[in-house]
């Protein structure tokens, strides 16, 4: 979550806000679990965000820094994982594939960040100008904050979006992330047979889809150690997605070896022999591979109040999405951008605060909703070969479509 401060107008933006930034998490990699991320038709404006200092640093929270970024690089290849033939490619020039870890390492340098701080309150009564922040810390410690903006961007489970919605009739149940119907299980893997590397790389030296039976699946690079090509050592993911629900399957283990040999198990036969041995040589201890299994979580956007342009959301807080396409950063990304506009519109123009978050929201609700909605149907889409032809990543490949 951050919250701003106007201190002085007449400033540059790096000067003219004072921006508070309080993060839920103990500190900044508490996170066992880490995944990659696409960042493609947003990051021209993701680079017009940051300071020259930050994207020096950038190629820190890329997946595999060392490729030579070619044609085919800035390619995602779609695999029948059957058959192992190629069914189609996207063109993602400019793409890069990032770790979550690696970048929050960079946008948090030279940040104060508070850690360990979860929202409880926000209180936009006692101060018809002001927002007085409420927050929980370390052993239930409460801070409280006076601020003039609070931009929600804690994520799908937001507790921003559950306070704008608590005024409204069943706002708890409006604010909630649903279920989405679809499972995704992720491996993490330190593969022990540089010939599963090899071929592995061969597929698609960044990320490699396949479809099989009622299933789509991704290989590719997580991490890469190594200063040259000539002495790389990659970690690599495979990820599976399916149609199944938590509430169908509570027992289905979630992490640890036991998730590595049910996604090892509920693939069996389905695949061609590389897409296959991608799969069998996953090994099954916790030194080697890390496993997790979740259901994919979606809410779509729909209007609330932003108490007079004081409060709003942005990234998943506002608009979590599933993963096919990859849409959700992107449009993370356009969402800062607006806020940063917007805040500088009424600091410079004087225009009136709720109209310009309003208009900010609705943008916001508009355009995150339709991408929800369609990532949604791009699941469903991707569960069957038939259906296939009809996805916007064959269509459209995995351009901006909203």
């Amino acid at each position: 979550m951050a919250a701003s401060k106007d201190t002085s107008p007449s400033q540059p933006i790096i000067h003219g806000f004072t921006v508070l930034i309080y993060d839920s998490e103990p500190h900044l990699n508490s996170r066992s679990r880490d995944w990659t991320i696409a960042l493609h038709w947003a990051l021209p404006i993701f680079s017009s965000l940051l300071p020259p200092s930050i994207l020096a640093n950038f190629d820190h929270a890329v997946s595999n820094p060392h490729l030579d970024f070619d044609e085919w690089a800035e390619t995602l290849p779609m695999y029948n994982g059957e058959t192992g033939d190629l069914m189609f490619k996207s063109a993602v020039p400019g793409a890069r594939r990032i770790t979550r870890r690696g970048l929050r390492e960079v946008l948090s340098e030279g940040l104060e960040i508070a850690w360990g701080r979860k929202v409880t309150s926000l209180d936009t009564e006692s101060d018809p100008e002001k927002v007085k922040v409420t927050l929980e810390g370390e052993e239930g410690v409460e801070e409280e904050v006076w601020v003039d903006y609070v931009l929600g961007t804690d994520g799908a489970g937001s507790k921003a979006r559950e306070i704008l919605f608590a005024d409204q009739e069943n706002g708890e149940e409006k604010a909630k992330v649903k279920r989405s119907g679809f499972m995704i299980g992720t491996c993490v893997v330190d593969y022990q047979d540089e010939n599963v590397v090899r071929k592995v790389l061969e597929k698609h030296p960044v990320m490699a889809m396949a479809m099989s039976r009622g299933a789509v699946g991704g290989f590719g690079v997580q991490y890469t150690t190594g200063t040259s090509p000539s002495n790389l050592q990659h970690t690599f993911f495979w990820t599976k997605i399916w149609k199944g629900s938590l509430s169908t399957t509570p027992d289905i283990p979630r992490k640890g070896p036991e998730a590595v040999r049910y996604l090892k198990q509920s693939w069996q036969g389905d695949l061609s022999p590389d897409f296959q041995s991608f799969v069998d040589a996953t090994p099954e201890d916790e030194t080697h591979t890390q496993a997790f299994i979740d259901e994919m979580g979606t809410w779509i956007a729909q209007p609330f109040d932003n108490r007079d342009g004081r409060v709003t959301l942005a990234g998943d807080a506002g608009h979590p999405m599933l993963i096919l396409r990859g849409q959700g950063f992107q449009h993370a990304i356009i969402d800062v951008q607006n806020y940063v506009q917007a805040l500088l519109e009424i600091r410079d123009s004087g225009k009136n605060r709720k109209e310009v978050v309003v208009a900010y929201d609705k943008d916001m609700v508009e355009r995150g909703s339709k991408a929800a909605l369609q990532a949604l149907e791009e699941a469903e889409l991707a569960m069957d070969a038939k259906s296939v032809e009809k996805m916007l990543m064959v269509r459209k490949g995995h351009g901006r479509s909203v």
